[in-house]
């Protein structure tokens, strides 16, 4: 595992005796989010906002990233990559802990940490690896095939490991 702020926070916040979660359901839902996500990202995709919306007039603005419950999901036009994820979580579902395995998947993905998925993350680790993908993907050189390619190996990395 890298050494990140993240990697010591999994560390100490996630002992070795905390039981273990349904691998499988995880896995599946992590697919599924990751398949939404690709399609909002291929949509639309921007940086230092987590989504643009369109207004009832056709004007476009970024939405607040803090209060994502805030957004008008059905007039979402592009989103940053955790803003594609949490948006496409909830094309699939009104729980936004539904998206949760698929930022796991590609926090793991990024820093290659040879984990798909990993066990439910406490929320100070999930936060952390929130920021650590949208630093990721603000960065003034990132692109949308970027992006997209992180989802593309996320998603391959699961396919096989779902295989096995």
């Amino acid at each position: 595992m890298p050494n990140t702020v993240t990697a010591k926070l999994v560390k100490r916040f996630l002992p070795n005796s905390q039981p273990p979660t349904s691998p499988p359901r995880r896995h599946e839902e992590a697919l599924a989010v990751l398949s939404a996500t690709r399609g909002v990202i291929a949509r639309g995709w921007t940086q230092n906002t987590w989504y643009v919306v369109e207004t009832p007039a056709g004007r476009r603005r970024s939405a607040q990233r803090f209060f994502p419950y805030r957004v008008d999901r059905h007039n979402v036009v592009s989103a940053c990559l955790v803003g594609a994820v949490m948006h496409g979580g909830w094309l699939l579902s009104p729980r936004p802990e539904y998206a949760y395995p698929a930022i796991d998947a590609l926090w793991h993905t990024l820093f290659d940490t040879g984990t798909e998925v990993g066990p439910v993350a406490s929320p100070v680790v999930r936060a952390a690896r929130v920021r650590d993908l949208t630093t990721w993907n603000d960065r003034n050189y990132r692109t949308r095939d970027d992006v997209l390619g992180l989802v593309d190996r996320a998603t391959a990395r699961l396919a096989v490991s779902s295989r096995a």
